[in-house]
C-alpha cells in the first residue's frame, strides 16, 4: 500500500509502515515521521523539527535548509514506490536538492547534493545533518549502531571481514566517534506490548568530508536529551576551510521503518507479510566444499577453527530423506549450498549457482512438491549474480517455493563496494527487492546473518538469527534481548539450528521454549548418518502442536511485539502466541520462560478471530507439553507451567 496525499505546502507518503510528510517551506525536508502498529499510530517527530535538517556555518553565521522555501514536486509514481524532488537556494547561490524514494516496504532513501556554483567562495565552519526521534512517549527502547571500522569472523574456510557493531544499548547511553556512522538503529516499544512493535534505522552510505579534506574532521554523535533521541552526522567539523565554486558534496541517507510481522500470503501488505510464518523447516545440510588443484577451488583456505572441520561433499541424499522429514512434520524443505556445481564458501571462492547434479536436483525438488512440501534453495545475500541464472525458473515454483539467503546484508565486506569508505544500502535494498519479485508474493524468502538489519530484511519474510558466537549468548538470554536479537520489531524471527559446539543452545529445549513463546521457528538440520527425528527431537513438542492447525497459517497475534485485542495475559513469564489459519481454526500456545514454574491466566477475545459462531477452546495432548490447565469460556488457567515447557489449545 502506498498513498500520496497533498496539502498547501505539505506532501504525505503513507504505508502500512507508517506516514512520512514533507513540506517546502521547510526546505523540502521531512516534517512528520508517523509509524504504525496494529492498533495505533505513533508520532515521532516534534512540532518544528525535521530531517535532515541540514546545517552549514558559513562565514561565521549558521544556515539551516529549514528556513528556505523549495520546490517540492512528485517526479514518478508507480504502486509500490514513489519519488519526490525538492530544491531550495540555501547560501550565495548554492543549491540543495533532495531526491526521495519512499517504498511501501518502509524504506525511504535519500540522494542529496549541495550545489556551490562557479565563482563563489566562503568560509566553512561546519556542516552537518540531524535526525531526532520523540521518545517521550515510548515504554521501552534500545538503539545500536554499526562503525566504519571492520571486525573479522573465522570458520572452517576463511576470515571473513563485517562492519564492527554494538547493540541492545540503553537510552542513556552516548556514541560519539571521528566518522559517519553507516547505520543507527533504534528499537521502540509502546504500552500495548511488552518489547518492542517498530523499528527504525537511519543509513549513511559514504564517509566523506564536505570539501574531500581529512576523515578525521567528521564526526558523528548519538545520544538522548529531553526526551529526545538523535543522530547527528558532521560531514565537516572541528576548523573553518574555504570552499571556492565549482563544487559539490553528495550523499545519500536514508530512514527504513519497520513494524512486527503479523500476516502471510501472497495478499499480505509487505509491510506485515511474513509467509515463513510457523513453517517447519527441513534444513538439507549436506556437506558441500570441493577442493582441486585449480581455480576455483585453489582459492579456497581450508581450517581454520578448531569447532569445524570442512564440509567435503559427500554425495547427494536420496529421496526417502524427503519422506523421512514428512513423517516427522515438516513442510518445507531448505537445500544447502552442495546443490550448486561451484558451492563456493563465502565469497572465496564465489559459488556459480549452477547445479551440480541438474536430474538429482529435479526428482528431489519434484519428490518434495509430490508430497505437498515448499523447497528454498541456498544463494548468498552477497552474490547478486544468482539473479541471472535459471535455476529458480528451472527447478522452483514461484509463489509457493523460495530462498534461503545467506550473508543478507550491506554490511559484509564481501558485498560489492563494501567498505569503510561505502557502504550500497540503497542498491542493496533493490536487490532484496527483486528478489522478492523473483520467488512472488507468495514465496518464502528467508534471511540469515549475525546481525539482522531491516535494509536487509524489509523484503524479506524472516531474519534467522544467532549466527555470530556473541550472538548465541545474547539472542537467548532473556526475552527482552531476544525479541531484539532476532529482529521481531521489523521482519519475522527465526533462530538458526545447530550442531556444532558453539550452537549447542540453539538445538536446545530453550530454544524450543523461545520459537513458541515468540511465534518463530528455527530449522533442524538434515545430515547425511544421522536420523532426522535425532535433530528434530529438541522442537518436536512445537512441531506436532503446529500440525494441530489445519490449514495454512495466516496470522499472528502476539502481545510481546505485536499489539492485539485477542489474547492478553496479566503474567510477567507467560507467553501467549495465537496462530490462524485459512481454516477459520487457531492455535494457542502459552510458554513460560521463567526459570521457575509459573500458574497464570490467559484471556482470549474470540470476537477479534473471525472464526465463525461460538468458537470452542480445546486443551491438546501433545507429548512434552503442560497439561494441566482449564478453561472457562473464553479464559485459560494454566497450573505450574514448568520452565520452558508450553500449553497447547485449539479454537475453533
Amino acid at each position: 500500500m502506498l498513498t500520496i496525499r497533498r496539502d498547501g505546502s505539505r506532501l504525505s507518503v503513507e504505508t502500512m509502515g507508517g506516514i512520512l510528510t514533507w513540506d517546502s517551506v521547510c526546505g523540502g525536508q521531512l516534517v512528520g515521521l508517523t509509524v504504525k502498529d496494529e492498533l495505533s499510530q505513533h508520532s515521532l517527530m516534534r512540532q518544528g523539527s525535521c530531517m535532515p535538517d541540514l546545517q552549514m556555518v558559513i562565514d561565521g553565521n549558521r544556515l539551516a535548509l529549514s528556513s528556505c522555501q523549495a520546490e517540492l514536486s512528485i517526479t514518478d509514481q508507480a504502486p509500490d514506490f514513489c519519488r519526490l524532488t525538492s530544491r531550495a537556494t540555501l547560501h550565495s547561490g548554492a543549491v540543495v536538492t533532495l531526491e526521495y524514494e519512499i517504498h511501501e516496504e518502509g524504506a525511504m532513501f535519500c540522494n542529496f547534493a549541495v550545489d556551490t556554483p562557479a565563482g563563489s567562495s566562503f568560509e566553512l565552519g561546519e556542516c552537518s545533518v540531524r535526525c531526532a526521534v520523540d521518545t517521550r512517549g515510548v515504554r521501552r527502547m534500545r538503539w545500536g549502531h554499526y562503525t566504519r571500522q571492520p571486525k573479522y569472523k573465522r570458520d572452517y574456510s576463511t576470515v571473513h571481514a563485517f562492519a564492527e557493531f554494538r547493540m541492545f544499548r540503553a537510552a542513556a547511553e552516548v556514541a560519539e566517534e571521528r566518522e559517519l556512522f553507516p547505520y543507527v538503529s533504534l528499537s521502540l516499544g509502546w504500552e500495548n506490548t511488552r518489547f518492542f512493535s517498530n523499528h527504525l534505522e537511519f543509513i549513511m552510505e559514504d564517509w566523506t568530508s564536505y570539501n574531500d579534506g581529512p576523515l578525521s574532521l567528521t564526526r558523528s554523535r548519538v545520544a538522548t536529551a529531553d526526551g529526545d533521541w538523535q543522530a547527528r552526522w558532521f560531514f565537516h567539523e572541528g576548523s573553518t576551510v574555504r570552499i571556492t565554486g565549482s563544487f559539490r558534496y553528495r550523499n545519500r541517507w536514508g530512514i527504513m521503518y519497520g513494524r512486527a510481522r503479523s500476516q502471510a500470503g501472497a495478499q499480505a501488505d509487505p509491510a506485515v507479510r511474513n509467509n515463513a510464518m510457523g513453517l517447519r523447516l527441513a534444513h538439507c545440510m549436506y556437506p558441500y566444499a570441493r577442493k582441486g588443484d585449480t581455480w576455483p577451488w585453489v582459492s579456497m583456505p581450508i581450517k581454520q577453527v578448531a569447532a569445524q572441520n570442512p564440509q567435503f561433499f559427500k554425495g547427494n541424499p536420496e529421496l526417502s530423506r524427503v519422506d523421512e522429514a514428512l513423517a516427522i512434520g515438516a513442510n518445507y524443505m531448505i537445500i544447502h549450498q552442495f546443490w550448486m556445481r561451484n558451492p563456493g564458501s563465502n565469497n572465496e571462492p564465489v559459488a556459480d549457482y549452477v547445479p551440480f547434479d541438474p536430474a538429482w536436483l529435479k526428482s528431489y525438488v519434484g519428490h518434495c512438491h509430490d508430497k505437498g512440501m515448499g523447497v528454498a534453495f541456498y544463494v548468498r545475500g552477497t552474490e547478486m549474480w544468482h539473479a541471472y541464472s535459471s535455476f529458480f525458473e528451472d527447478f522452483l515454483q514461484p509463489d509457493r517455493d523460495g530462498l534461503y539467503a545467506d550473508w543478507n546484508s550491506p554490511f559484509c565486506m564481501g558485498y560489492v563496494k563494501c567498505s569503510p569508505l561505502h557502504v550500497s544500502a540503497h542498491n542493496y535494498f533493490h536487490y532484496t527487492k527483486s528478489m522478492r519479485r523473483r520467488v512472488g508474493a507468495g514465496g518464502v524468502l528467508i534471511g540469515h546473518t549475525g546481525n539482522a538489519n531491516a535494509i536487509g530484511s524489509a523484503c524479506f519474510d524472516v531474519a534467522t538469527a544467532g549466527e555470530f558466537s556473541v550472538r548465541h549468548d545474547e539472542l537467548l538470554a532473556h526475552p527482552e534481548s531476544t525479541a531484539y536479537y532476532a529482529h521481531l520489531a521489523c521482519t519475522g524471527g527465526n533462530l538458526i539450528s545447530g550442531n556444532l559446539p558453539d550452537r549447542v543452545v540453539f538445538s536446545s529445549q530453550k530454544a524450543m521454549a523461545v520459537c513458541a513463546a515468540f511465534g518463530m521457528m528455527s530449522h533442524p538440520f538434515m545430515e547425511p548418518g544421522v536420523s532426522f527425528e535425532e535433530r528434530v527431537a529438541y522442537i518436536r513438542p512445537l512441531w506436532d502442536a503446529m500440525a494441530r492447525l489445519p490449514g495454512r497459517i495466516t496470522r499472528l497475534h502476539n502481545p510481546a511485539y505485536i499489539p492485539t485485542r485477542a489474547v492478553t495475559t496479566a503474567s510477567d513469564h507467560l507467553y501467549p502466541s495465537l496462530w490462524q489459519s485459512d481454516k477459520r481454526q487457531a492455535l494457542l500456545l502459552v510458554t513460560n520462560l521463567n526459570e521457575n514454574p509459573e500458574s497464570g491466566t490467559v484471556e482470549l477475545n474470540l470476537n477479534e478471530l473471525e472464526l465463525g459462531s461460538k468458537p470452542v477452546i480445546t486443551p491438546l495432548d501433545v507429548a512434552g507439553t503442560h497439561g494441566e490447565v482449564q478453561v472457562d469460556g473464553s479464559v485459560v488457567r494454566l497450573k505450574a507451567v514448568p520452565s520452558l515447557q508450553f500449553s497447547a489449545f485449539k479454537i475453533g
